[in-house]
């Protein structure tokens, strides 16, 4: 296996030519005897759980100030040593059995999508990674600093003081929100409005960004654009400051695997598909009968399209970061959530979600398509569609 197999997903010469990761992937069976019959179906045509931690440097939840102020927004960033829990108890999020062997058996099936081999899958001896794991690890740190880069760009704009740094793959954010709650019994629906269509088109019209980024998770930061550009004409003006820098150190693939029949965009065509992968698990469950999920795979694939060879592969990736965040209401010089005045930079790790497309290429080969950022840090739970 050589470096060739992935392709080079973002220059920092030419950032906005490389708008995402892409890798080539190879044929392959699906997960279990029911998806390797939705396969043979096409050839026959047949009819959060975060860790709690309390202190705010940690939290990513909102927090409320006393007397007259309203409460102050959350800035959705988690700032914490740990990955969310969930990590640690081997959850992938894919709905499938949680035992070694089941794991291995995805990733292999994921791998073959990238068009590797059963030898690269096999888990080398003293903690290392394979090269294609840590080529892939740290081309989803260096396309997660990239993609937070275009929207701190987009959401502040020019005055949002966003440095990066090509060399050190660094990211420095300095930003001040106007956490402005306004009074709705008044007149305040145009300005309001107004701000709220203009967020709105200004991160549906990045193509760049959404390239990048998935639909579901912009929707999570689209507050702060609103909350910057409020007018500042009212009595209840609340201005809180926002410093964050990150700057990876370490990146580690944690998870992979591929979803056979489905991807997001079919299943936002035919919203009623949305778990019908995991259905087909639980079925078996339930059952323990091969036949009824025989049948199961073959409505489903029906319902896809029996010419459709398509497969999404997920593949999830923690990012070690020296990092600063603070978010400090201006007026009290309180700490809402991250770190103190003076503090130093500390080791935080980040939890990044990436899916794929496959479909049929030549010679017997998986044709990849772009990866993009689903989740961070589980803020949609991993954003689950299948």
């Amino acid at each position: 296996m050589t470096s060739t197999l992935l392709r080079p997903i973002l220059s920092t010469a030419n950032v906005k030519r490389l708008a995402s990761l892409s890798l080539r992937s190879s044929s392959s069976s699906c997960y279990h005897a029911a998806a390797a019959t939705s396969s043979s179906c096409r050839h026959q045509s047949l009819p959060n759980n975060h860790s709690v931690i309390n202190h705010r440097r940690y939290s990513s939840e909102s927090s409320s100030s006393n007397g007259d102020h309203p409460t102050i927004p959350t800035f959705p960033w988690r700032h914490s040593p740990t990955p969310p829990s969930r990590l640690l108890q081997n959850d992938d999020y894919s709905g499938m059995p949680n035992n070694f062997r089941a794991r291995f058996v995805r990733r292999l099936i994921a791998a073959k999508e990238l068009n590797l081999n059963f030898w690269n899958v096999l888990p080398l001896p003293f903690g290392y990674a394979q090269e294609w794991e840590e080529e892939l690890a740290g081309n989803f740190s260096v396309a997660f600093g990239l993609a937070m880069r275009e929207l701190f760009e987009t959401l502040f704009g020019d005055d949002g003081g966003v440095v990066y740094n090509d060399d050190q793959q660094s990211l420095s954010l300095k930003a001040t929100l106007d956490c402005n709650h306004r009074d709705t019994s008044s007149d305040n629906t145009t300005e309001e409005s107004f701000a709220k269509n203009d967020n709105t088109s200004i991160v549906e019209n990045n193509n760049y960004l959404n390239l990048m980024m998935d639909q579901l998770l912009l929707q999570q930061y689209q507050h702060l654009h609103n909350n910057h550009h409020l007018p500042q004409n009212n009595n209840h003006q609340k201005m809180m400051s926002i410093h964050l820098s990150i700057k990876p150190i370490k990146a580690q693939l944690q998870n992979i695997f591929a979803v056979p029949m489905l991807t997001r965009d079919i299943v936002a065509s035919k919203p009623h598909l949305k778990g019908g992968y995991q259905r087909l698990e639980r079925v078996f469950k339930e059952t323990q009968s091969y036949n009824e999920v025989k049948q199961k795979t073959y409505e489903l694939a029906e319902e896809v399209g029996l010419d459709s060879a398509k497969r999404t592969v997920i593949a999830e990736a923690t990012i070690t970061c020296l990092e600063y965040f603070q978010v400090k209401d201006l007026e009290s010089g309180r700490v809402v959530q991250g770190m103190e005045d003076g503090d130093e930079e500390e080791e935080v790790v980040h939890l990044v979600r990436f899916e794929m497309v496959t479909d049929r290429g030549e010679d017997g080969k998986r044709e990849g398509g772009n990866w993009k950022l689903i989740d961070v840090d589980d803020l949609l739970e991993g954003n689950v569609f299948h």
